[in-house]
């Protein structure tokens, strides 16, 4: 059988090789059949021959008296007894490896392997490879006695059938050598279908076909199946074990059992965090650490981040096989083949967060929205990301590999792409509307930043990175708006960066996001640096885009305020009046650019005493407000606020509690009870309430607002530190 096979071997040598799958395809026979009649091992039927030779280009009748030459021979092959009339041979078992020692962290997952093939034929454990299947099923096998226990590698049809013939020559040593693998492996199969007390497991299962002829057979016995594929192994009797990684308590109890490592706790829990609790990661690392005592855990952390693929390429240990890097290539590699979209849509998940990631985002990449679902669901299927109500999410050591791999910036500027074309117009800062679709978008925003200022491929790519800071710059202005001041800084300082690198100093994006910045330092208290910003950019837009521009205008109207805030007065009175003349020129008495500089004005006119003339800004602003854009607009409840803060300063207390009573429920209600325009209603109210005697209120208020910024801004933020001193002055008039 084996000279028959190797000139059936020569002639595909002959024909250029053709793989296996062209092969069936032409021929209309299984890959199994095809690569089985090339092996030797048993005798192909002659309609498997005819169609190898002839999709070769051979002729198959020059192979027809060889081949009924081994069928004569086979047919006086005489075969032993049946199966059913062998017993058993107490013990008998093929484990590969004895279980570790240091096994943690899976109790309960033993205990309900237990039950589940207690109550069915048998159990599927599925999950991301390297979360530990396979160990699960070597710990489980050692720890329960079955008269037969026998393990399959069951990656493949082939496999399955030679590890089957193994176990019809264990129960039957006198089996013959010239009987062919199929008889053998109907052997084991009656063996199996006639007897009890035996544990079948099957390693390493990608397809329920390989699976399904055994489950026939587990009658009176018991199939454990480990597998990548979350398929629907119900229809097969078999019940299903999700394994997902380890706890963070049993990560660290890993990595010290074995690593030997008993210090640096902060940098392990941060460790066991970077590999997402994948208990094959934490072997790799714990293995590293032992072999090179003189490396602390920070310096793997390190090294990891930088090289993760030379890191995650080397195995732990003999026993573990593939390393991390290697399991997840050859994940990538089968299901990429099955269907490309998924390979593509893998590489783009990689550049977001690891969590909420939605089908629009990732039909926003283009491509069919039913093909994207298909691809999502095969990624799903081999538990390469996740599905649920959220959306998908996704390992991050998955994210990592995949990024590793990656040869050029295409993926991330698919991603950066992607993002942005979901991100809404309008500023981000006022659009009610726009805000839940921000919160969703967000987080991959902040993930593309860190990986474009940590990867030096991404970093020298400039259309890349000009993509990204135009998102960057909007998502902060969000940020900013929610009172994320720090994320707000963060973004824009890399936005600023890159188009001041990229585009220059004077070019009109550079100085949008150069003024951002500015704005959002003020809000963190580095009201210097905004000022200089400020004024740097405003000279710099009177001279590129013309002193009637709306960006100019824009930030001359905001460099104002600024002046009012520090007390330059008389310069902030000039230039809001100035800013409010052109813009009631320029686009009309109603537009809200020109409602936001009478509001800034009428700030102004109040920080000097001119209260009747505030009072008479703030309640035109108020009513063009309400008309134009309606009650609950975030302008129309800033009016509200101010014109509350008017009332009180004429003494008109009672007014103005009445009203800013109402701002803070509205604010409350239409921006969330710790926003930041929520807690400035509240300091005002408080303040009111000071201002009419009301001081057991006031310190009621001031107390939550403090606690509020804390938790928002931080104790250090100038604003945390008002309310705190609000609430000591009314402590120290009280005792």
């Amino acid at each position: 059988m084996h000279a028959f096979a190797d000139r059936l071997r020569r002639l595909r040598t002959e024909a250029g090789r053709p793989t296996y799958q062209a092969m069936s395809r032409a021929a209309g026979r299984s890959v199994a059949a095809l690569s089985g009649a090339a092996r030797g091992e048993e005798l192909p039927t002659w309609q498997t021959v005819t169609a190898y030779v002839a999709v070769c280009g051979g002729r198959p009748d020059e192979f027809l008296a060889a081949w009924e030459h081994l069928r004569d021979l086979r047919a006086r092959t005489a075969l032993p007894e049946p199966a059913t009339q062998v017993g058993h041979v107490a013990g008998l078992t093929n484990l590969p490896q004895p279980p570790v020692p240091s096994f943690v962290g899976r109790d309960d997952s033993l205990a309900a392997l237990t039950v589940g093939l207690e109550t069915h034929k048998g159990v599927a454990v599925h999950g991301l490879g390297g979360v530990g299947k396979t160990e699960l099923a070597v710990q489980f096998a050692y720890r329960r006695s079955f008269a037969l226990t026998w393990w399959i590698t069951a990656d493949s049809e082939d496999n399955v059938a030679a590890a089957l013939a193994g176990l019809t020559r264990a129960l039957n040593p006198g089996w013959p050598a010239a009987a062919g693998t199929a008889d053998a492996t109907a052997w084991a199969r009656q063996w199996l279908a006639s007897h009890d007390d035996w544990l079948v497991v099957l390693d390493n299962v990608a397809d329920l076909g390989v699976v399904r002829p055994l489950a026939a057979t587990a009658v009176n016995g018991r199939l454990l199946v480990t597998t990548r594929r979350d398929l629907s192994w119900a229809e097969l009797g078999l019940a299903t074990l999700h394994l997902g990684p380890l706890t963070r308590p049993a990560s660290l109890d890993l990595l010290r059992q074995w690593s030997g490592r008993r210090g640096e706790p902060v940098a392990a829990a941060e460790l066991a965090a970077d590999v997402g609790d994948l208990p094959l990661a934490l072997r790799q690392a714990a293995a590293y650490l032992r072999e090179r005592p003189n490396i602390s855990v920070l310096d793997y952390r390190r090294r990891l981040a930088r090289q993760p693929l030379r890191i995650l390429g080397a195995p732990a240990s003999v026993r573990d096989g593939h390393p991390v890097a290697r399991t997840w290539q050859v994940t990538v590699a089968a299901l990429t083949s099955q269907n490309p979209d998924a390979g593509r849509l893998l590489d783009l998940i990689a550049y977001l967060a690891p969590d909420a990631i939605d089908l629009d985002l990732l039909g926003a990449s283009g491509g069919d929205a039913l093909d994207i679902e298909d691809a999502v669901a095969l990624l799903a299927s081999y538990h390469m990301v996740n599905l649920s109500e959220a959306g998908i999410s996704v390992h991050r050591l998955v994210q990592t590999m995949a990024r590793a791999e990656h040869d050029s910036a295409t993926p991330a500027l698919a991603a950066v792409r992607a993002v942005g074309s979901l991100a809404p117009g309008g500023n981000p800062e006022t659009d009610l509307v726009s805000w839940p679709r921000w919160a969703r978008l967000a987080p991959h925003v902040e993930a593309l930043a860190g990986h474009l200022a940590g990867v030096e491929l991404l970093r020298a790519n400039p259309e890349l990175q000009l993509a990204a800071a135009g998102l960057f710059t909007a998502c902060a202005v969000y940020h900013r708006g929610q009172g994320r001041y720090g994320t707000a800084v963060s973004l824009l300082e890399q936005a600023s960066a890159t188009r001041r690198e990229l585009l220059g100093p004077d070019h009109p994006d550079t100085l949008t996001s150069r003024y951002c910045l500015g704005g959002a330092y003020w809000s963190t208290g580095r009201y210097a640096e905004c000022l200089e910003i400020g004024e740097a950019t405003l000279s710099a837009r009177r001279r590129v885009l013309g002193r009637e521009h709306p960006d100019t205008l824009a930030n001359a109207s905001n460099i104002a305020v600024g002046y009012r805030e520090l007390g330059r007065h008389e310069e902030a009175i000039a230039l809001s009046e100035a800013t409010l003349e052109a813009r009631e020129r320029v686009f009309g008495p109603d537009h809200p650019d020109t409602l936001q500089s009478r509001n800034n004005l009428a700030g102004c006119y109040r920080a000097v005493g001119r209260h009747e003339e505030a009072i008479r800004l703030y309640e035109a602003t108020l009513d063009a407000r309400r008309r134009t854009v309606g009650d609950l607009h975030p302008d129309t409840l800033q009016s509200r606020n101010n014109l509350a803060g008017g009332l009180r300063a004429l003494g008109r207390h009672d007014e103005a509690i009445e009203l800013h009573e109402s701002t803070l429920v509205l604010r409350k209600e239409v921006l969330g009870r710790e926003h930041p325009d929520t807690l400035h209603s509240m300091y005002n109210l408080a303040e009111t309430y000071v201002a009419s005697g009301r001081r057991t209120e006031a310190a009621k208020l001031f107390r939550t607002i403090r606690e509020a910024r804390k938790r928002l801004l931080g104790p250090d933020h100038p604003d945390t530190v008002r309310a705190g001193e609000m609430l000591a002055s009314i402590k120290r008039r009280s005792a």
